[in-house]
């Protein structure tokens, strides 16, 4: 069994209802058990169409048999049963969005799947409920522990905070 770690975000009503029913969708996927789930937090939307609605973002920690490609397909079919669509604006909002973050110590660059998600070190709307649930969780890459990852984003968000850099969901997964 692999540990892996997922980034839930929302930002289309009901978005508390999206990323609940996401939780339960991923319990439910083959070989696949929730270790964690963490507090669902708001966050403002950076870098999205004017006008777009803040996030609601979180974690949830799994364990899993499913390979890195066949998790990423699960969680793809849990955003499109939630109005996801491929093709949709990359800046839109979404209903669900599902980022697999990390699966294990696994490091993958190809054109679908990078592993570990190649921004989620420098994300709080991430790093906060991930650190919440698996604080000791090394990044593969980095060697560094969630809760360190987030500890050096928080103090980057505090020195460039006067430039609107306040830590919000990136509209570009």
């Amino acid at each position: 069994m692999t540990v892996a770690l997922v980034a839930l975000g929302s930002n289309l009503e009901p978005r508390r209802r999206h990323l609940l029913g996401a939780v339960t969708e991923l319990a439910a996927l083959p070989r696949t058990q929730v270790l964690a789930t963490s507090t669902l937090i708001e966050t403002p939307p950076i870098g999205c169409p004017p006008g777009s609605p803040p996030f609601l973002n979180g974690a949830c920690l799994l364990e899993t048999e499913l390979s890195p490609r066949a998790l990423l397909a699960g969680l793809q079919s849990i955003e499109a049963a939630h109005g996801r669509r491929p093709g949709a604006p990359r800046n839109a909002p979404r209903t669900l969005d599902l980022d697999l973050v990390l699966h294990g110590s696994a490091v993958l660059d190809e054109a679908e799947l990078t592993l570990p998600h190649p921004r989620a070190h420098e994300r709080l709307f991430v790093l906060e409920p991930a650190a919440e649930i698996a604080p000791a969780l090394r990044h593969p890459r980095l060697d560094r522990t969630l809760a360190q990852l987030r500890d050096q984003a928080r103090a980057r968000a505090a020195t460039s905070a006067s430039e609107g850099a306040a830590g919000g969901e990136s509209c570009a997964s």
